[in-house]
């Protein structure tokens, strides 16, 4: 269930009155969230922000939830966020506690937004009966943790006392969401609890003065993702009551060796106008050595694994392009892999950063000679000579079984399930203009808005250089996308539906005259309702009248009381379609011709407003438009 989440008030207590403390507190702030979660992402930005910027009262951490949606980094750690989850009563994300009580003033107890910099300064002006420091080393190959943790009373204390040691990515950034609410970063990430998620029972009598010393070994899971920031967050629980009495944080280490050739500035997707590709990738040294060679291993799409060696000189923050020998591609789309296997002869501590692709889409060398229309009836998706590229995520641009007229068909983008910032396209094929002194794109498109706090952007773009380099032809954003009104379940368009389908154009003048080219539908999702596009066509932008020469067809007359005459000749009368919009490009009718001996139709606008109309009639594989007054 898209975008619902039930969250439940937990009504903790705070249990810190009965102490006098003399230790200064460091606060816990866990919270619960996930990558596909709506919610989240609206609160979590806030939320990081404020943590931020109270590094020296607040530490974070957060553990990744098996709910709503995909979360990768919960597969790899359910373990122990499952128990954490119960041992809160969790029943809806996001919910973070403070010192494991669960904020209020919101919409809902357990809110992240209920936290404020004043409940911060007032639990952290109450002193904590504990003092804790924590250290921790790894082996020579990274692949093993020994923890050290210094308890020690400032006052007698007691309790249903646990110590709980946590291993935390301190921040996990991926270039693409790997979940669906468009979150890229996340901030002290649970990654694993020592021994289990009950922690270790101490001692629940502690008097002044009285210290402890505890050590833990552990492996370091294999899916850590940065070495650099895995840290180490331990603190104080009091099961009865929940309430967290002290936190501490063994800071990350630096590493020697950290090469890493991920670039998520890199589109994910390029295209090319030929069959070869030369690849280039940035080369960072986000260790502390300098690296003096690296070796890669690259490939495409049907093609076996090739090597290249880089030597040189990489200073420890320094970056540099190295360009990777040119690749000859069979078929496309194909996906470029590339690979570090080694740096400096052996491995590198870091290897979540060791890999880059990009697919590759070709656009077709001959181009198709304008007018070009599309009405997306045939079944293949996408269509002869077009390519559909996905920036991320499953949800992209396919065909529906809808359409804004008699021929059913068009394009979906289905924003409802794509994550908040991924772009998606449509290209066409190249087209040649050069018999066209006048260009314009006409379209049809039905939308609807999820909310009026998500929004979602189409452009239309045009490239000469195939594209290199693009012109904004076209361009709305939601509220002004949207045809068919706000609705909260995932939108269907209506076949023919007057009142969802609008009418588009744009002017193409500035491309008059070019050989070759490209149009782009270009979608940026906000996370919000889905979106159709129909009819496509790019001709000249002239009226039925000026080519009455070549296809014996004319509307009449140009202000009329309400009867508007479709003349047609006797090849096209019988598979003609005739569509009418108002001013604003509304959809008002539109329907297959049927034509009277004469070959004439007749289109009744008596009963509308006065006002300017478009008939649009489609026949032989073309579009043309005629403007028509109504005066009554």
């Amino acid at each position: 269930m898209k975008k619902l989440y039930i969250l439940s008030a937990l009504g903790l207590s705070l249990l810190s009155g009965a102490l006098m403390a003399q230790t200064t507190r460091l606060i816990l702030a866990e919270e619960f969230t996930q990558a596909s979660c709506g919610p989240c992402a609206s609160q979590n930005p806030a939320f990081n922000t404020l943590l931020s910027n109270n590094l020296n009262k607040v530490v974070g951490l957060k553990y990744q939830t098996n709910w709503p949606g995909v979360d990768p980094m919960n597969t790899q750690t359910q373990t122990w966020v499952g128990p954490r989850v119960t041992y809160y009563g969790v029943t809806g994300v996001p919910h973070a506690t403070l010192d494991g009580t669960a904020q209020t003033g919101g919409s809902y107890t357990g809110a992240p937004a209920n936290w404020t910099q004043a409940k911060i300064d007032n639990r952290y002006a109450i002193m904590s009966p504990f003092s804790i420091t924590a250290s921790h080393t790894i082996d020579p190959t990274y692949t093993n943790m020994d923890i050290t943790v210094d308890v020690s009373a400032s006052q007698a204390v007691s309790g249903n006392l646990v110590l709980q040691v946590a291993l935390v990515e301190k921040e996990i950034s991926f270039c693409q969401a790997p979940g669906t609410n468009g979150e890229k970063e996340f901030y002290g990430v649970m990654r694993k609890m020592i021994p289990d998620a009950a922690g270790t029972a101490i001692s629940n009598s502690w008097t002044a003065g009285q210290s402890q010393q505890y050590t833990f070994s552990t492996a370091i899971p294999s899916y850590i993702y940065d070495m650099k920031q895995l840290a180490v967050v331990v603190f104080i629980q009091n099961n009865t009551g929940k309430e967290v009495l002290q936190a501490g944080i063994s800071e990350p280490l630096p590493v020697s060796l950290d090469a890493s050739i991920k670039d998520c500035s890199q589109s994910p997707v390029t295209l090319t106008c030929s069959n070869s590709y030369n690849p280039s990738v940035t080369l960072t040294n986000y260790g502390t050595s300098t690296i003096t060679s690296v070796d890669f291993s690259y490939s495409v799409t049907g093609s076996g694994a090739q090597t290249y060696n880089w030597t040189g000189s990489l200073a420890a923050g320094a970056s540099t392009s190295i360009s990777i020998p040119t690749i000859n591609i069979a078929s496309f789309p194909s996906t470029f892999n590339c690979s570090i296997t080694s740096v400096n002869g052996g491995n590198d501590v870091v290897t979540g950063n060791n890999t880059t692709s990009v697919t590759l889409y070709q656009i077709p060398t001959t181009a198709t000679v304008a007018p070009v229309v599309q009405d997306f009836v045939p079944v293949a998706f996408p269509p002869t000579n077009w390519n559909r590229i996905n920036g991320g995520g499953t949800a992209t641009w396919t065909r529906s079984g809808v359409g804004a007229s008699a021929a059913n068909g068009s394009a979906k983008m289905d924003f409802y399930n794509s994550a908040d910032g991924d772009v998606d396209a449509l290209y066409t094929p190249k087209i040649d203009l050069t018999g066209l002194n006048n260009p314009e794109i006409t379209f049809m498109v039905a939308k609807a808005q999820y909310a009026t706090t998500y929004i979602d952007h189409l452009e239309v773009l045009a490239s000469s250089d195939c594209g290199a380099t693009w012109t904004v032809l076209w361009s709305k954003a939601d509220p002004q996308l949207t045809t068919a009104g706000i609705l909260t379940s995932a939108y269907t368009a209506s076949s023919g539906n007057t009142s969802q389908w609008r009418f588009e154009s744009a002017s193409m003048s500035a491309f008059a005259g070019q050989p070759e080219v490209l149009v782009a539908f270009r979608a940026t999702s906000g996370f919000g309702n889905n979106l159709y596009l129909d009819d496509i066509n790019i001709q000249n932008a002239v009226g039925i009248g000026e080519n009455a020469s070549q296809t014996s067809i004319n509307v009449f007359p140009s202000v009329t009381t309400g009867d508007v005459i479709v003349s047609l000749n006797s090849a096209t009368s019988s598979n003609a379609i005739v569509t009418v919009l108002d001013a604003t490009g509304k959809l008002i009718d539109s329907f297959k011709a049927s034509a009277d001996a004469s070959n004439n139709v007749h289109v009744n606008l008596a009963n509308r407003q006065n006002g300017m109309y478009f008939i649009q009639v489609e026949t032989e594989g073309q579009k043309i438009v005629k403007k028509v007054v109504l005066e009554n």
